[in-house]
C-alpha cells in the first residue's frame, strides 16, 4: 500500500464566505494519501483595522512530511505579514496618499510579504513538533485595486481575466535553472529532478534539514522559505476569478485547462463550495493522487448562471440517475450477483456507456458519471 490508501477517501472540508465585494468557496479532500497534510486560510477581512477590513487575504498550504507546519502557517501568517515593519510602513503611506495604493506602498507590501514569510519560518525552527515536515504555500492579498499573490513552493494561483486570458504563478522546482543554481551553491545536488534526490519542492517553509549551512542566510539554503511575489492590477469589468490550489490539482489540470473548468462550472452552480468539490472531484477522475485543496474566489466580472446549460445537466443528470438505478437493481436481483461487481465502479461506468438509453453530453465533467455512481451505490 505504501503512501496510499487501497480506496480514496472523497468527503470533502466545504468553506464559503462573501465580503469586501467578492465570494470565495472552498474544498479539500485527502484523496489516496494515508494522512490529511493541507491547510488553508479564508479572510474576507485581514483585520477589523484600516486598511485591512477592506483587504482579504486567502492562502493554501501543501504540508509533506507531516502536517504541523502547513497548519502553523494557516494559523499565524496572516499576522506575521501584518506584523512586518514594511506592512506598518505602508499603512503611514497609504494614510498620505488618501488610500491609494502608491508604488512606494506596493513596494511595502511586497517587501512585507517576504519579510513575513522569513520570519514565519525562523520562528518556526524552534518548534519542537514541526522539525521535520514542511510546507509550500501560495497567498492573495485582494485589496480594493490590487491582487498580490506571493507563492512559496510548487501550490499556484491562477487568475482568468475576460480579455487577458490566465495568469498563473511559476513553481519553484528543483531543476528550474535558477533554483538549481542556488541548491549546487548551497552543496547540494539536483537528482532525479529533486534535491539530493528526495525533495521535490525548492522553497518551502520547514524542512529544516536542507537548511542548516552554518554560512549562508535562510534564502540561499537548499531549500529557501524566500516567497516570489505577483503584483496584478483590479479590473472589475473583466476579472473573473482566482484560483489558490495545491499541486494536486495541477498535477492533472494544465492553468488554462482549469480556468476553462471552472468557467464552465460557474455557468450552472451559483454555490461556489461546489465548483470547488466539481474540480477536486474531476482532478481525481484524472488521476491525481495526492492531498487536494482549491479556494476559489469570485470577482465581479464572473461567468453567471447559463440556464440553458443548467437544464440540459439537469435533464442528464435525471436520465442517468434512472439509468443507474436500474442497472443496479437488476444486477442485485440476478441469480449470478456477485457483491464484487457492486463495487467496481469502472465496470458500471463502462456498462452505462454502452447502454443505447444512454446520452453523453458534450461539456459535462469527466467525474460525474463516477460521482452519480457512488451515489446510487451508497
Amino acid at each position: 500500500m505504501g503512501a496510499f490508501l487501497d480506496k480514496p477517501k472523497t468527503e470533502k472540508t466545504n468553506l464559503s464566505g462573501e465580503g469586501n465585494g467578492i465570494s470565495y468557496g472552498m474544498s479539500s479532500m485527502q484523496g489516496w494519501r494515508m494522512n490529511m497534510e493541507d491547510a488553508h486560510i479564508a479572510e474576507t477581512a485581514m483585520s477589523q483595522d484600516p486598511p485591512y477590513k477592506n483587504w482579504s487575504f486567502f492562502a493554501v498550504f501543501d504540508g509533506h512530511a507531516g502536517p504541523e507546519v502547513a497548519a502553523k502557517a494557516s494559523n499565524q501568517l496572516l499576522q506575521y505579514l501584518i506584523d512586518t515593519k514594511e506592512f506598518k510602513e505602508m499603512t503611514k503611506a497609504l494614510k498620505k496618499s488618501d488610500g491609494v495604493l502608491t508604488p512606494e506602498c506596493l513596494d511595502f507590501i511586497v517587501k512585507g510579504i517576504r519579510t513575513g514569510f522569513l520570519n514565519f519560518d525562523e520562528c518556526t525552527k524552534n518548534t519542537t513538533d514541526c522539525s521535520n515536515s514542511g510546507s509550500t504555500a501560495v497567498c492573495a492579498i485582494i485589496t480594493p485595486s490590487h491582487t498580490i499573490i506571493g507563492n512559496l513552493g510548487d501550490s499556484r494561483a491562477v487568475l482568468s481575466s475576460k480579455n487577458t486570458g490566465v495568469f498563473g504563478t511559476t513553481d519553484h522546482k528543483p531543476y528550474h535553472d535558477k533554483e538549481k543554481q542556488r541548491i549546487v551553491g548551497a552543496g547540494g545536488q539536483v537528482m532525479i529532478q529533486r534535491i539530493n534526490g528526495t525533495l521535490a519542492v525548492s522553497r518551502a517553509f520547514g524542512d529544516y534539514q536542507y537548511k542548516d549551512h552554518p554560512l549562508l542566510p535562510a534564502h540561499h539554503q537548499l531549500v529557501s522559505p524566500e516567497p516570489d511575489t505577483y503584483i496584478r492590477p483590479r479590473c472589475d469589468d473583466t476579472d473573473e476569478f482566482l484560483v489558490l490550489a495545491c499541486d494536486g490539482v495541477y498535477d492533472v489540470m494544465e492553468n488554462d485547462e482549469l480556468a476553462q473548468f471552472v468557467r464552465g462550472r460557474l455557468a450552472v452552480h451559483t454555490d461556489l463550495t461546489q465548483v470547488c468539490n466539481d474540480v477536486l472531484d474531476e482532478c481525481l477522475a484524472k488521476g491525481s493522487r495526492d492531498n487536494m485543496t482549491v479556494v476559489i474566489v469570485k470577482f465581479p466580472a464572473a461567468p453567471t448562471i447559463d440556464a440553458t446549460r443548467q437544464e440540459l445537466e439537469t435533464r442528464w443528470t435525471n436520465d442517468v440517475n434512472e439509468l443507474i438505478q436500474e442497472y443496479v437493481e437488476n444486477m442485485m436481483s440476478s441469480e449470478n450477483f456477485d457483491n464484487d461487481d457492486l463495487v467496481n465502479t469502472q465496470l458500471i461506468i463502462q456498462d452505462i456507456q454502452a447502454n443505447e438509453r444512454y446520452q453523453p453530453l458534450a461539456g459535462i465533467p469527466t467525474h460525474s458519471l463516477r460521482t452519480l455512481i457512488t451515489k446510487v451505490r451508497i
